[in-house]
Formats: C-alpha cells, sequence, structure tokens
C-alpha cells in the first residue's frame, strides 16, 4: 500500500504535508523550530505522517549534500545495530540513554559557555 494511505490521507494532504516539509528544510529550521511549525499546523495521523516525511527527506538531502556526514550517520546506525545483534535491546537501549544524555549535557555546557 502507499505509504500516505497507511495514514488514511488523500494524496492532496500528502502532497501539501510534503510541501511543508522541503519548506522547513530549505529553510533550515533548527528541530524545535520545526516542530513548533509542524505542531501548529497537524496533529493525529497527519503530523506523525510529518515526521516520517521530515526524516525521510532530510537523509535524501543530508545524503546528497555532504557524503561525509552520510558515511558518519551510517556508521553510527552499524553501531547500533551491532549493539542490539550482539548485546541485546536492553543494552542498545541503555547505550541510547548514555548517548542522549550525554549530547543533552554537552549542548548545556556549551550554552553556559555563551552565557
Amino acid at each position: 500500500m502507499i505509504l500516505y494511505k497507511q495514514f488514511g490521507l488523500s494524496a492532496r494532504e500528502a502532497a501539501e504535508i510534503t510541501a511543508d516539509v522541503v519548506e522547513i528544510i530549505r529553510r533550515k529550521l533548527d528541530d524545535e523550530k520545526a516542530v513548533e511549525f509542524l505542531k501548529s499546523k497537524y496533529s493525529g495521523d497527519k503530523l506523525l505522517f510529518a515526521i516520517l516525511m521530515i526524516g525521510r527527506i532530510t537523509g535524501m538531502s543530508l545524503a546528497l549534500q555532504d557524503i561525509e556526514k552520510a558515511r558518519m550517520i551510517v556508521a553510527d546506525f552499524s553501531r547500533l545495530v551491532r549493539i542490539l545483534e550482539e548485546k541485546g535491546r536492553d543494552e542498545l537501549v541503555k547505550t541510547l540513554e548514555k548517548d542522549i544524555l550525554e549530547e543533552t549535557y554537552a549542548e548545556e555546557e556549551l550554552r553556559k559557555g555563551y552565557a
């Protein structure tokens, strides 16, 4: 089945949402602004479709614009898959939680440095 139909959307609705996603990427909105923009326009399945599309289109755009970043993303994903296969889901969750918290801590420290 075609993806937009799985979300119960018409072709027109899918096209409008995808156009908004392309605009978000073109305007290079940061995550916070992109999320607020999408949440202000969509909810439910339309919001889920928009989030899925932003991930897909951003990934394609990144791969076309910066091959080295794309390689780094693939390498990191491969690392996560390896953890899942070798150590299981619980260890993957622990690793991801640690990575997320370290990134959050680093961002906070960077903000403090600018304050």
